[in-house]
């Protein structure tokens, strides 16, 4: 996930002068994969009091965040829009394109 979304930050480039980590769509793809960094710790910590847990979740909520602020960079809709709630169907001749 973290090569797709960074090559697909790379692909929206205004001009190749800029260095890709430069460009705000690989920062924000970095700081998503940051924050879910932070998140998987939280989780997978030994103490799960009810302050990890808090604490957990409102850092995923940030990475969410972020995730819609990429997804805006690169074109796509949301997360809440439900175009990601139901299986992508992979087979020759589906449409290929969000609607």
């Amino acid at each position: 996930m973290k090569t797709s979304m960074y090559l697909l930050g790379n692909a929206f480039r205004i001009n190749q002068q800029k260095a890709p980590d430069n460009l705000p769509t690989v920062q924000a793809a970095k700081k998503f994969f940051k924050k879910m960094n932070v998140f998987e710790r939280k989780v997978l910590g030994t103490s799960l009091k009810k302050e990890a847990k808090l604490s957990a979740a409102s850092i995923y909520l940030e990475a969410l965040d972020i995730l819609d602020e990429y997804l805006d960079l690169v074109e796509l809709p949301p997360t809440e829009s439900g175009n990601y709630d139901t299986e992508f169907s992979t087979l020759v001749g589906e449409s290929s394109r969000i609607t």
